[in-house]
């Protein structure tokens, strides 16, 4: 959580020096070669929130468990698992546009997840339920291009979220989208469609007491069992200063997100 409150207070830090005497913003850099051919740019700087919802199922690969510091050993064949996720994200988001086309970003915020472990060995079933909060920071980029009303644009971000096991998580996120640009009561609208693929497979580490008071040691290999995520949304310019944008989407296997981000620029 430091670490990524730290990288926000970074790159504002250095907006005073992409401003000349007059406060007026060198940034984007090749603005004017844009607005030279009517591209309308956005002011420059953005703060805001990211609130995203996602469930989804997950894949367990594989359990292994030592006692009182042994090496962990995989868990016999005999015993089944599966699990859910139910992530509830509150991100604080930072951007700046350093190119017309190119925009970078950084976040930092907390998560609440939810997930169900069903464990199956020979006829039996059990269900184990948990509460796990966090937090997560990182850094991201975006790539915008067009032409005439049409844009596409490709982002991908890499994150690390404190869960509260032995190793942080580390995750890429890649989507691309495809849209149309136009305006709606005079104001700038985007529309567009996306795919989005989640590299969150990671192993969690930890240790547990056990009730006879020796320690567990644990490595479970777990990541979405359906990577994919395919979607829609859009971005509504409320006023010159203020975006609203709203992404929903499935991985068409029972799981879906939903995002919502309001962002101030300037």
């Amino acid at each position: 959580m430091r670490q990524g409150a730290a990288l926000l207070l970074l790159l504002f830090a250095a907006l005073p020096v992409l401003a000349d005497d007059s406060g007026d913003s060198r940034l984007p850099f090749l603005g004017d070669e844009a607005r030279k051919r009517g591209i309308e740019l956005p002011p420059p700087y953005g703060i805001g929130l990211v609130y995203y919802k996602l469930v989804r199922d997950i894949d367990i690969k594989q359990v292994r468990v030592g006692r009182n510091g042994a090496t962990p050993q995989p868990v016999p064949d005999f015993a089944q698992f599966s699990s859910n996720s139910n992530v509830n994200n509150v991100n604080l988001k930072a951007d700046v546009w350093i190119l017309p086309f190119l925009n970078v970003y950084g976040i930092v915020g907390t998560i609440k997840n939810k997930s169900t472990t069903n464990i199956s060995i020979g006829n039996k079933s059990y269900s184990v339920p948990t509460k796990i909060d966090g937090s997560v920071a990182g850094l991201g980029l975006t790539l915008a291009g067009g032409y005439k009303a049409f844009f596409v644009a490709g982002d991908v971000n890499g994150a690390r979220a404190d869960l509260g096991f032995d190793d942080k998580f580390k995750a890429v996120i890649s989507s691309g989208r495809f849209g149309w640009f136009g305006k709606i009561g005079g104001r700038p609208m985007r529309v567009w469609a996306n795919a989005t693929y989640w590299s969150t497979f990671a192993t969690a580490r930890g240790s547990v007491v056990d009730s006879d008071g020796s320690t567990l040691n644990f490595e479970v290999d777990q990541g979405p069992k359906y990577p994919w995520t395919y979607g829609a949304g859009f971005n509504y310019n409320v006023r010159p200063w203020a975006d609203m944008s709203v992404d929903v989407g499935s991985d068409f296997h029972g799981g879906w997100y939903v995002a919502l981000v309001p962002v101030f620029r300037f």
